[in-house]
């Protein structure tokens, strides 16, 4: 890089840094004392009133009840994750290409161990109101060429400054600081180069680009504009290049950017590359709260609005210790006479336990020894520590239900509706993290087509934590590319839910009461109900069930694994060949058969005989009935 042109940068850098930091400080400021506040103790107290009450002995207690809200809501977040899907825009999009994405996003998010960078950012917009994370790239290994995304943390998400922007994750913005402090002695080894020199009158050192100690590093992330030429093919294709064979219907010149990376220190450039995304900056920013006051940004964490009562809280637990420790101890009133000969005795009562005590009677003062009462506790600190307490749940949003402590709510759905209110009050945080996940989704799926640009086989991530391997930009012999990530337009939509643990729980249960309803099904989904098991052996005995399976489904499962592990799909199995009889089974078996003609026949003369019976049977019930005629009408009859 020319001399006029690191100039160029530098000056434009540090001016914009100037800038957004001025800009910001305010917020920035208050959100560097709530995290103070939150986790390092002795942060509570203001300072000057520390030290009075320090100098003159008196105690100041921290009871730091800020940690338990900032957890709650942080393990809300972490057993409802955010999932990222990728779902076709245009008519040049295609569906299994969405799938592919979706499951290359996750592949990233296993490799990544992702979930480690989005809770720490999110546990920081919670406690402070900023968080961040980041989407880098690396190579493969140091003998490819093939590069892969990851997602990492930002450690200090208070260094990460944006340009002007007004989209929630700064989507908007032309330009973006990463801003880290290094030791000159680190500087020297790792680049090889003389820091820049000090000055307490320099303006670098006002601004923080050199100390005395350390020296300023920024990453400076800007997007620079283009003008680029947008080609339309006959396939409908839309392209920035033409490749040999492409037909050209229409073409237009547009304006654009590249977005380009800087390491800087305050005075040299020390490295540049073009960043291999098109639309986004690769730094994915996580508020917590923000409101806007006439033209004004203000952001805050949980806590902000609970710091008050916090140290209400603290004063008022100090002024009831310190009152009750310098009420004297329980003392007896005596007289000498009436302990004189005992003194040790009774000088020693604080530190042994006597069964009985000596005492004189004193004829000047009738009667024993007698105890005064026990130090009493100040009602009114008593209150105010009550009211500080339910102060801090009130400012904060949340309840004891929410808690999970003991509360006024009585009956388990008055517990759920306070709890319910809770979870209402901070959802925003766990919204906002979604929209954060939403943006990052949108990185990789514009740096995809720029790091799967050639055919190969790539490992695609599953919900459950396996994996399976696709081909992408495969040449068919028809001339088209089967699975061309480089086509169509895709979006990305972000869901939240129980994680996979507390969705193999439910699965379970639900399983169980279906088989009750249903013993049918046991044998067709035993094997899965013995997989979501989690005792030793569950695994074993799942895959032992899958050969009591339908041949059919046994050929899907195996079709599904041959996909995962990246192998051709098996032959269906064949049906065994049944051996042949043996000849003494078939003499028995046709000896049955003669015995069974036999008891046939034997049974047809039965019933033969049985109507015959049945016939003379009717025929004597017939006789029996018949009425008695008398003679005369016998003779007229036959007259």
């Amino acid at each position: 890089m020319d001399e006029v042109k690191e100039r160029k940068i530098l000056k434009e850098a540090q001016d914009r840094l100037k800038k957004v930091i001025e800009n910001d400080s305010e917020n920035r400021r208050i959100a560097k004392e709530d995290l103070e506040f939150a986790y390092v103790p002795g942060s509570q107290w203001p300072s000057n009133i520390k030290a009075e009450r320090v100098s003159t002995g008196r105690p100041c207690l921290e009871i730091n009840k800020m940690p338990v809200f900032i957890d709650q809501v942080v393990g809300d977040q972490r057993m409802n994750r955010p999932s990222i899907k990728v779902i076709p825009v245009d008519d040049q999009a295609d569906y299994r290409v969405a799938e592919i994405l979706s499951g290359w996003i996750k592949h990233v998010q296993q490799i990544s161990k992702s979930d480690v960078a989005i809770d720490h950012a999110f546990e920081h917009a919670a406690a402070c109101g900023y968080g961040a994370l980041r989407v880098v790239t690396k190579y493969t290994s140091d003998s490819s060429f093939e590069q892969e995304a990851f997602i990492e943390k930002i450690d200090n998400a208070l260094a990460v400054y944006w340009g002007v922007c007004s989209e929630y994750d700064c989507s908007d913005a032309k330009y973006c600081f990463v801003v880290s402090d290094i030791d000159r002695d680190e500087y020297r080894a790792t680049y090889k180069s003389e820091p820049m020199s000090f000055n307490y009158t320099d303006s670098q050192y006002v601004e923080g680009w050199s100390t005395k100690d350390q020296v300023r590093l920024v990453e400076y992330f800007v997007k620079e504009p283009v003008t680029k030429t947008l080609y339309l093919l006959s396939d409908r294709r839309t392209v920035n290049e033409i490749r040999e064979g492409d037909v050209v219907v229409r073409e237009r010149t547009v304006k654009s950017y590249d977005i380009k990376w800087y390491l800087l220190s305050g005075n040299k450039v020390l490295d540049e590359r073009v960043w291999v995304g098109k639309k986004y900056i690769p730094i994915i920013p996580v508020w917590g709260k923000e409101i806007n006051v006439a033209g004004k940004r203000y952001i805050r964490g949980l806590i902000r609005f609970g710091k008050d009562p916090q140290r209400m809280y603290n004063y008022w637990s100090s002024s009831d210790t310190e009152s009750v420790a310098l009420q004297p101890k329980i003392p007896y009133f005596v007289t000498p006479a009436q302990i004189s000969g005992h003194e040790a005795m009774w000088n020693s009562l604080d530190k042994q336990n006597y069964q009985y005590l000596l005492v004189n009677f004193d004829e000047k003062a009738p009667g024993w020894p007698q105890r005064q009462l026990p130090p009493q506790a100040s009602s009114a600190m008593v209150q105010k520590i009550n009211m500080a307490d339910q102060e801090i749940r009130d400012t904060i949003g949340l309840q004891r239900a929410s808690l999970g402590m003991p509360s006024n709510e009585r009956s388990g759905i008055a517990i759920r509706e306070r709890k319910k209110e809770g979870d209402v009050g901070t959802f925003v945080f766990s919204d906002n993290l979604a929209r954060s996940v939403e943006y990052i989704g949108r990185v990789l799926v514009d740096i995809a087509p720029f790091l799967l640009d050639t055919e190969r086989i790539i490992r695609l991530g599953l919900v459950n934590g396996e994996h399976e391997f696709e081909a992408v930009n495969v040449q068919t012999d028809e001339g088209t590319i089967l699975n061309d990530l480089s086509v169509g337009t895709y979006d990305v939509a972000v869901t939240v839910g129980p994680s996979f643990t507390t969705q193999r729980t439910e699965a379970r249960q639900s399983m169980q009461e279906f088989i009750q309803y249903y013993p049918n099904a046991a044998p067709l989904i035993g094997d899965l109900y013995a997989k979501v098991m989690d005792w030793p052996g569950a695994e074993e005995v799942s895959q032992r069930l899958e050969f009591l399976l339908p041949p059919e489904i046994k050929a899907k499962k195996a079709a599904e694994i041959a996909k995962r592990t990246g192998q051709s799909v098996p032959p269906p199995a064949e049906e065994p060949v049944p051996p042949p009889p043996n000849p003494i089974e078939l003499v028995k078996l046709e000896e049955e058969k003669m015995k069974l003609e036999d008891l046939k026949v034997k049974l047809q003369q039965e019933q033969v005989k049985l109507l015959d019976l049945q016939v003379k049977l009717e025929q004597s019930t017939q006789l029996t009935n018949k009425p008695n005629i008398p003679s005369e009408e016998v003779e007229t009859e036959e007259l």
